[in-house]
């Protein structure tokens, strides 16, 4: 079965892009023109960027990878365009910060056991004043 243009676009993105963001655990910046060049060795037709734009603003590409797209759709369609999308399962682990919760509440538990302990000894001192 023959694939069509956007199908391609699409696996050329996952490729390129997609599956090293998710292995980094980063974002996924795409650059309408580095598609159109890596698409260009393919045999992809020279001008048509709003065919990139249409296949990777679709939520058959960002829906399907559990991606959400940054960018709002219907870009202007030039080379200089950038895609931004972020993975899902990341908003959903670490929030909107991106940030781990966890690390976050060894954080301020860290702050609240040094205050503990800092209460704690000026509490043993004013026990050992007051026996004296």
């Amino acid at each position: 079965m023959r694939t069509g243009w956007s199908d391609r676009i699409r696996e050329l993105a996952d490729r390129e892009y997609v599956n090293p963001a998710r292995k980094q655990g980063s974002n996924i910046r795409i650059r309408v023109g580095d598609m159109q060049r890596k698409l260009k060795a393919q045999g992809f037709p020279p001008g048509y960027t709003n065919q990139i734009l249409t296949s990777l603003e679709s939520d058959k590409f960002w829906a399907d990878r559990g991606l959400e797209m940054d960018t709002p759709p219907g870009q202007p369609r030039r080379h200089e365009t950038v895609l931004v999308f972020h993975f899902k399962e990341n908003v959903e682990r670490f929030g909107k910060t991106g940030t781990d919760p966890l690390l976050e509440l060894a954080g301020i538990l860290k702050g609240a056991i040094r205050e503990g302990a800092d209460a704690f000894v000026r509490e043993l001192r004013r026990d050992r004043a007051a026996s004296r």
